[in-house]
């Protein structure tokens, strides 16, 4: 995926206005739906999860060469699936899964945890926010320590982060 941001057609945004548009939403479990129903063919689930991308103006869509559609979120767009540990202390790197197929290393510092009890992070350079499944959140906040002053932060990669409660970037204590 590159880093350029797709724009919206004219065709679709004329849509959007007249609203004959076809509602594609992607809902806070990672679950995708067509006008209320939910997709059944995991093909078709798969490849949207794929192709989610942002627009300059903060839109969620389903890019794909020259097409471009817009969704509605939920939560986040992308979904971490697994996370692994690889090295210990200042050695070590974290790599994540994430719901469109790709395996990226974790910027320790886009941790955050949401106001609705998940942990989030960023995804593909920054630009996403992506939700931990609980699966794999249980690995990150297993290095959950409390501070004396009733917040906590995480030990990880051989630093230790203090972890916001808003998307905010966590900040290395030593």
């Amino acid at each position: 995926m590159d880093n350029t941001y797709p724009e919206i057609p004219d065709y679709i945004k004329e849509m959007i206005l007249s609203g004959e548009i076809d509602d594609i939403f992607l809902d806070k479990e990672g679950r995708w739906f067509h006008n209320g129903e939910p997709f059944l063919n995991e093909k078709i689930t798969a490849f949207f999860s794929k192709s989610v991308d942002i627009t300059t103006d903060g839109q969620y869509v389903i890019h794909y060469s020259d097409f471009t559609y817009p969704i509605r979120v939920e939560d986040t767009p992308i979904f971490v699936t697994g996370v692994r540990f690889d090295g210990f202390g200042s050695f070590e790197r974290i790599f994540i899964n994430t719901s469109d197929g790709e395996t990226e290393e974790l910027d320790i510092y886009t941790i955050y945890y949401g106001n609705n009890n998940a942990l989030y992070c960023r995804v593909r350079h920054g630009r996403m926010p992506a939700r931990f499944m609980r699966s794999p959140s249980f690995y990150i906040l297993e290095r959950l320590e409390e501070k004396s002053d009733g917040c906590y932060s995480l030990r990880l990669c051989g630093q230790i982060i203090d972890l916001k409660t808003e998307e905010k970037k966590s900040e290395k204590v030593l």
